[in-house]
């Protein structure tokens, strides 16, 4: 496939795919049909149906008899493909699926940091230290470098299982990460208090202590948790603030 077609393919497939998980197109109702879309979009049959592939592949939707293509109940979608999961992320308007994420990583992360503790090695723990160490030096003037580490920590700790069943789990915390911290952490300084929590996880596995690495791991989740909910009621505090405050004319 020529990169330009590529390119548009991948357009085309965040355009349809963002539409599908925001509810544009409802489970069990039909896309548009195929000349719709090459029309709409500007691209040729062959672009759209490459690009229905990649849909169908990530479990959004497939092609049924006498209805042509519709999309698939949500229970069907790969929700931890990465993509699945920016959409998801983009179109979380009242915050739920970023507080499901945080249960999710809730179930995952404390046992994978326990594993970790057990299995990483030398060269593993360093990239970890290195990681918390970015952390530390951005926490406080660069919201976006911190999120790279902050992502690059959580990834490694995964990677350091030993086990290939946590590499998807990345795409999970990165995409939450990234919410989170959006919502959350705006500002630079924000950061900083996320630091001595990450810094216990990274002393834990340093140590060799699993069920310390599990415990310090699980506590700062529950306190993202809890940033996150109070984040999410003062916003929609706000908007309904706004709503009920009296308009001039």
């Amino acid at each position: 496939m020529s990169r330009t077609r590529r390119n548009l393919c991948e357009q085309v497939v965040h355009d349809l795919g963002g539409r599908i998980v925001s509810g544009g197109i409802d489970p069990g109702d039909a896309i548009p049909q195929e000349w719709t879309l090459c029309e709409r979009m500007g691209v040729s049959r062959t672009v759209i149906r490459e690009a229905i592939k990649s849909l169908a592949a990530k479990g959004l939707i497939e092609s049924r008899a006498k209805r042509g293509t519709i999309v698939r109940p949500t229970n069907d979608w790969n929700h931890l493909d990465p993509d699945v999961i920016s959409w998801r992320a983009r179109s979380d308007e009242s915050g739920q699926n970023l507080i499901r994420l945080t249960e999710f990583r809730q179930a995952v992360e404390p046992k994978a940091a326990a594993m970790a503790a057990e299995r990483a090695s030398t060269t593993e723990l360093e990239r970890i230290g290195e990681a918390w160490e970015e952390m530390d030096r951005t926490a406080g003037n660069d919201v976006e470098a911190f999120l790279a580490a902050d992502i690059r920590f959580h990834t490694e700790i995964m990677q350091a299982t030993g086990n290939p069943f946590f590499s998807p789990v990345a795409n999970v915390i990165g995409a939450s990460l990234e919410a989170s911290l959006r919502v959350t952490n705006c500002l630079p300084p924000d950061n900083i208090p996320s630091v001595p929590l990450h810094e216990k996880v990274l002393r834990a596995l340093v140590d060799h202590r699993p069920m310390a690495a599990h415990d310090a791991m699980l506590s700062m989740l529950l306190d993202a948790a809890k940033r996150i909910e109070r984040a999410i009621q003062k916003t929609a505090d706000a908007n309904e603030d706004h709503r009920s405050t009296p308009r001039d004319g």
